[in-house]
């Protein structure tokens, strides 16, 4: 669990120094500093792979919003990725709860590239998630925003996950 704080942590200082970084004009001194930072995101990125693939086992199954209303099967200590669409700038997230059998070991969210007069740009939200018990397993999302009343006209997206 220390392990997943510690990575998620590093995971957010980079992304402030990455957001922080598109606020301001870059000149040209300066792409040299962004490229040497994109270097090291992209270390840690796979640093952070190889811990978590040690401590589990992957399929590279990869779910979205297609699959939405199938199963797929898991051995115990696999995991999947999850990739669904969301524009949080207009207030639209999606709700993720999963059964006590699965286990989401990473949530992010990764916003498309945007021309420099263009807001509201929608992205990717992406969980890793994994079989921690045998059995029939649920992940539900509802897509909403938060501070509005369920009206059940919501997007929704269920998948059943079948650990053996």
């Amino acid at each position: 669990m220390k392990k997943i704080l510690k990575i998620m942590a590093m995971l957010s200082i980079i992304a402030a120094v990455v957001f922080a970084a598109g606020c301001a004009e870059k000149p040209e001194a300066a792409e040299n500093e962004t490229q040497e930072a994109s270097n090291i995101t992209n270390e840690t990125v796979t640093e952070a792979n190889i811990t978590q693939a040690n401590e589990t086992t992957e399929t590279g199954q990869v779910v979205t919003e297609a699959d939405s209303g199938t199963s797929i099967s898991l051995k115990k200590g696999e995991n999947f990725t999850l990739q669904l669409r969301e524009n949080p700038s207009t207030g639209y997230s999606w709700e993720l709860n999963v059964t006590e059998g699965l286990s989401v070991l990473s949530d992010e969210y990764t916003q498309d590239e945007a021309a420099e007069d263009k807001v509201g740009v929608g992205g990717t939200h992406t969980w890793i998630i994994e079989a921690v018990e045998l059995g029939s397993q649920q992940v539900n999302g509802i897509y909403r925003r938060s501070w509005e009343n369920t009206t059940g006209t919501e997007e929704n997206f269920t998948l059943t996950v079948e650990v053996e």
